[in-house]
């Protein structure tokens, strides 16, 4: 080697100790890189998950405000009474229907000892 001339660079890149530690520091942002994708796509799928959460959220609320607008009128505080309360305006009348039960007959009164005995259940 002498003093005062340049070697070119290309000289040591060329060389097996050059070129092997070039495709290491190749693989390493190779590495980099893909674990970067990764974590982008990650967050892209989050992003979407997020956004149609807000979209389920925000039509809730508009949902439950209008629910709340209604119920806040006259008519629908007096349809939440008559739903949760058997009650009647003056002058209104009530009629109770009561269901028919399928497993007993019209006419047929059920005595004591007609109803199964508790053993029976298990059966």
């Amino acid at each position: 080697m002498q003093f005062g001339k340049k070697q070119p660079i290309s000289r040591y890149l060329y060389t097996k100790i050059g070129i092997v530690v070039l495709l290491l520091i190749i693989l390493l942002l190779g590495r980099s890189v893909y674990e970067r994708f990764m974590i982008e796509r990650e967050m892209a799928e989050r992003l979407a998950e997020t956004e149609q959460e807000m979209i389920d959220i925000q039509s809730r609320k508009e949902e439950l405000s209008s629910k709340v607008e209604y119920m806040t009128g006259e008519r629908g505080v007096e349809e939440e009474i008559r739903k949760n309360f058997d009650v009647a305006r003056e002058g209104e009348q009530v009629i109770i229907l009561v269901g028919e039960d399928e497993s007993v007959p019209a006419n047929t009164v059920v005595t004591p000892e007609d109803k199964p005995k508790w053993w029976q259940f298990w059966k």
